[in-house]
């Protein structure tokens, strides 16, 4: 499931070249301004079909939901929560829909960590975790990356989910965007959102597989129910759960109607603008049969592959096609459709477990250009407009990497470092007392256990940094020939990273990675990025790093201690948590420090501006 944020992403990248088509409602809309009402009746009804099991997956999820919260019957939990979608969707409309789902977001984002926290506090020993992902052999990566039929089928199911297919629902959300490059941030902010929830739902399968190894599939989430959850927990489970489902299904059901009405309706009928009424009518027969399909197949995995069946092998290639700028006749995108839906039924029928729907298009994508380029269709690939979206951003991106070259290309070591400079002396001695402070402080934390093992790194460490930090606070009184700019400007960024992040990543391996060790690590890693830019901080950071694990190997002989961080894990993570927080408030003061400075600017041409008209004026009246 890496592929679903990785399609978000993609996506956002093609969003740009979306601008002809971001006016229209729907794809099939889209796909018919292109090729035709006949195409877009195609469109419509295949993604419809579609959107029907993707809504039976969601109805499914919700009534086991209401099952294990209600302890009713399984078939009368699924008709209620269709029957609440459906009249939601068919009364709500695209506005209400689309705020809910920002709240079922929300309910179901709180309601995860705190199911992850519920269960860590559970364990009888957290480290646990850390065990079971070491030793377990489902993380071993030779039987995981390896050619057997699982891990074919794994890649092939990965393909499938990155493969970015437009869904009716996702196109709905760009088109009432403000413009594609809102809708770039807001799918770029989206695939780092998912990719967040993931992490934390993996997290969630880590702990119940260290708690309990034993479980079948069916089997963990009602244990994960009568063995972590109190009534409290259980409701905001249960709640989450279905808010989310819900948030899926009533924007599945809403972009069908609108493709029912629109394109499918209207073309056939020959109406000026799709009917209101036509919409809802068909949200609750789009809704019975997603039920009946519900009732009838519950195997979810078999639902999503049947949904994507009627949908990414019909649509996906001619509307990708058309959006990385190919253009063809009706002729060759009809016979695509047809050849990667034959393939489709063919795979089913004949190779049950080969994945159609990789197969299917490319079936499709093989007939589409084979038909174009040896039948000789019209079209092809088109010039980007230079003033489009696309070719304004492409312009951009020219300039600027033409401008990494030219800095590379003319990059002076000594120049860069001098601009590092504070630009006071006090700034150095303020630097050295803190460094001092922090340096001393963190050896007296260290336990003696851990200062006789390692005497002669702590010894070193408390000689050497007694030098550093005291020569930075004397610097004012250096004498000239010490203080000259050459020695200074290479002296301050290495003795900066010798005493905040050598030292420190010292500290915390001797100590093996005592939280508060660890924590003032993170934090002299900021500061680092207050002193210095941050891609100066970063490099940096790296070197210091690398070579005090590298000298503790060397001089101890010893491997570095990473089983003492099992335990530590959740205050390292606070640690960066803070330190995250901090860096997000470092950078939006910066914004707003730049943006004060870019107004002032426009102020004082404005304000030049001014006086050249009011001197002109005066110049004239006086002619």
């Amino acid at each position: 499931f890496l592929g679903v944020p990785l399609t978000l992403w993609l996506q956002s990248r093609l969003v740009m070249r979306m601008g002809e088509f971001i006016n229209h409602v729907s794809v099939a809309e889209a796909m018919g301004s292109m090729y035709g009402k006949r195409i877009q009746i195609i469109t419509a009804v295949s993604s419809m079909l579609a959107r029907v099991g993707y809504m039976a997956i969601q109805f499914q999820i919700i009534a086991r939901v209401i099952v294990m919260l209600f302890r009713i019957d399984s078939e009368v939990a699924t008709i209620i929560a269709t029957s609440i979608v459906i009249f939601y969707s068919a009364f709500g409309g695209i506005k209400s829909v689309t705020f809910t789902d920002v709240l079922q977001f929300f309910t179901f984002g709180t309601v995860l960590p705190v199911l992850a926290l519920v269960i860590w506090r559970s364990l009888k020993d957290p480290s646990e975790a850390v065990i079971a992902l070491s030793s377990n052999p489902i993380f071993d990566f030779r039987q995981v990356f390896s050619w057997n039929s699982k891990s074919l089928s794994a890649l092939g199911m990965f393909v499938y989910c990155a493969i970015p297919t437009m869904q009716p629902e996702l196109f709905q959300r760009i088109a009432m965007t403000k413009d594609v490059r809102q809708a770039r941030r807001v799918l770029t902010y989206s695939a780092g959102g998912l990719l967040l929830v993931y992490l934390i739902s993996w997290w969630i399968g880590m702990l119940v597989l260290a708690d309990n190894p034993g479980l079948a599939r069916t089997e963990i989430v009602p244990y994960m129910v009568s063995t972590y959850t109190s009534p409290g927990i259980l409701g905001l489970l249960g709640a989450g759960i279905i808010a989310m489902a819900m948030s899926t299904a009533d924007s599945s059901l809403n972009a069908m109607s609108v493709m029912f009405s629109n394109d499918f309706v209207k073309p056939l009928t020959g109406q000026k603008a799709g009917s209101v009424m036509h919409a809802r009518a068909f949200s609750v027969v789009a809704g019975s049969f997603a039920l009946f399909l519900a009732l009838y197949q519950k195997d979810l995995l078999k639902l999503v592959l049947l949904s994507v069946s009627f949908y990414m092998p019909i649509f996906a290639i001619p509307f990708l096609m058309a959006v990385l700028g190919f253009r063809t006749s009706k002729k060759a995108v009809l016979l695509g459709m047809v050849a990667g839906g034959l393939t489709v039924v063919l795979c089913k029928v004949f190779f049950p477990t080969a994945n159609a729907v990789v197969w299917g298009m490319v079936a499709n994508h093989a007939m589409l250009l084979g038909t174009h380029y040896f039948l000789g269709e019209p079209g092809g690939w088109l010039k980007i407009d230079p003033n489009s979206p696309l070719g304004l951003e492409r312009a951009a991106r020219r300039e600027a990497w033409k401008k990494r070259k030219e800095a590379l290309k003319n990059f002076n070591l000594y120049a860069h470092l001098n601009q590092l400079l504070p630009s006071t002396e006090g700034y150095y001695t303020l630097f050295g007392v803190y460094a001092l402070l922090a340096t001393f402080i963190g050896l007296f934390t260290i336990g003696r256990a851990e200062i006789e093992a390692y005497e002669g790194i702590y010894t070193g460490i408390s000689n050497t940094m007694l030098w550093v930090t005291s020569a930075f606070i004397t610097y004012p009184i250096w004498p000239p020939l010490l203080k000259s700019k050459r020695f200074i400007t290479f002296f301050w960024p290495l003795g900066t990273a010798a005493i905040l992040l050598f030292t420190g990543t010292l500290l915390v391996i001797i100590s093996h990675f005592n939280a508060v060790q660890v924590f003032v690590l993170v934090a002299n890693f900021l500061l680092m990025t207050l002193f210095l830019r941050w891609p100066t901080a970063v490099v940096l950071a790296l070197l210091s790093v690398s070579s005090a694990a590298l000298l503790f190997v060397q001089h101890t002989a010893q491997a570095l201690p990473w089983e003492a961080i099992g335990p530590l894990q959740l205050r390292f993570l606070y640690s960066v948590l803070i330190f995250t927080g901090l860096l997000l408030a470092f950078f939006a003061y910066q914004e707003g420090y730049k943006r004060l400075i870019n107004k002032n600017v426009a102020l004082q041409h404005r304000d030049k501006d001014r006086q050249a008209s009011l001197i002109q004026v005066s110049a004239e009246k006086q002619a």
